[in-house]
């Protein structure tokens, strides 16, 4: 027998701290390869950063080449959600009221409809504050993308989707007006019983633009332009379904370009990342399955839980093949494995593991 020595607290502490360094100099050393490494990275090296737990791999994968890129992607496609959540809100705000104005049955415009009619306005004024914000927002994430990685035809394109008229420079300009200048209110117009939309006076926006000669930048000149050649009053869902279109168009275009094969070392960047998180979803459900099907009399029937997981037609299809066979097995992983996580083992479990489920009600146990 061999007789282990006995250690001390203190030793063990001395003991886990040289581990604890030891490891950290190897993440270290990881760390700096993969900042000098050349796209894509080497597959062992590649294999190495994905073994790290989740935490270590973020802080590793800082020093990829295509990190900075894929950060101000990111932080590009988050603005534009959010420009794009903006709009649509501020849209139906306007058609909410539009229903209730035109509405034979609404109390908008009867005595004592002023606080519901208040409300709608303040909403109007606060999406269209948010949406104003967000439009310049989203531009100054798309010029930093730019600005890191040039774009082949950005500018021609940007002219191509937003034109030439001072739209742009409008909407972009309206952060500034709201923003600093003067809260412009829209007001509500109603043309009978088929129309009715919140407008902006032309000539209170004329002023609040010469009443500062600053803040606006290049696009002064084309955003006079707009508001000169604009009608007495601008309809704000017209202004803003125009500006939406243009913007779809434009960061579509923007959107397709960060996805090119050319980049290559955002795209290995992504690959990682894909890989390290199937990586790790693999190993949470070996880690469930395992535990199920070797310390557990009787596992969980994965009969119970398939409706959290599959369509109803989905379903039909399955209960459609023998149970527990390994075809239904394989048609329930194609519906759910979207992104490759079951491996050889995983398959071997999920088979073993509806053979152990129990019968369906009214059948006898086997």
């Amino acid at each position: 027998m061999i007789n282990v020595p006995k250690l001390t607290r203190e030793q063990v502490a001395r003991l886990w701290k040289r581990q604890e360094e030891r490891q950290a100099q190897e993440r270290e050393s990881l760390r700096q390869a993969v900042a000098s490494s050349q796209v894509p990275l080497p597959e062992e090296l590649a294999q190495a950063v994905i073994e790290q737990n989740s935490r270590h791999t973020r802080t590793i994968m800082r020093g990829h080449s295509g990190y900075a890129l894929a950060e101000r992607r990111d932080s590009f496609l988050t603005s534009l959600a959010i420009m794009e959540q903006c709009l649509q809100d501020l849209l139906v705000a306007i058609n909410v009221f539009e229903n209730a104005a035109l509405s034979k049955e609404s109390n908008y415009f009867a005595p004592g409809g002023e606080d519901e009619s208040g409300r709608t306005e303040r909403r109007i004024q606060k999406e269209l504050f948010a949406t104003a914000n967000a439009a310049a927002s989203l531009v100054d994430h798309g010029r930093r993308v730019h600005k890191l990685q040039p774009l082949p035809g950005y500018v021609d394109k940007r002219v191509e989707c937003f034109g030439t008229d001072g739209l742009h420079e409008f909407v972009i300009g309206l952060r500034v007006i709201l923003h600093h200048l003067h809260a412009v209110q829209p007001g509500w117009l109603i043309e009978g019983t088929s129309r009715a939309t919140f407008v902006f006076s032309k000539d209170v926006l004329r002023r609040a633009v010469e009443s500062s000669s600053g803040g606006f930048g290049a696009g002064i000149t084309a955003l006079k332009a707009y508001i000169d050649a604009s009608p007495a009053e601008l309809d704000l869902r017209e202004v803003f379904l125009d500006y939406r279109a243009r913007m779809a168009a434009f960061n579509g275009w923007m959107k397709r370009e960060l996805q090119a094969d050319t980049l290559v070392a955002l795209r290995d960047y992504d690959a990682l990342n894909k890989r390290k998180a199937i990586a790790d979803q693999r190993t949470f459900w070996k880690a469930l399955t395992g535990n199920w099907l070797r310390n557990w009399k009787i596992p969980p029937d994965p009969h119970a839980h398939l409706p959290r997981y599959l369509t109803p037609p989905q379903l039909d299809e399955v209960y459609k093949l023998p149970r527990n066979s390994k075809e239904q097995v394989d048609l329930v992983i194609q519906c759910m494995d979207k992104d490759g996580i079951v491996d050889d083992g995983l398959r071997a479990d999920g088979y073993e593991l509806f053979a152990r489920s129990p019968p369906p009600p009214g059948e006898p146990s086997s």
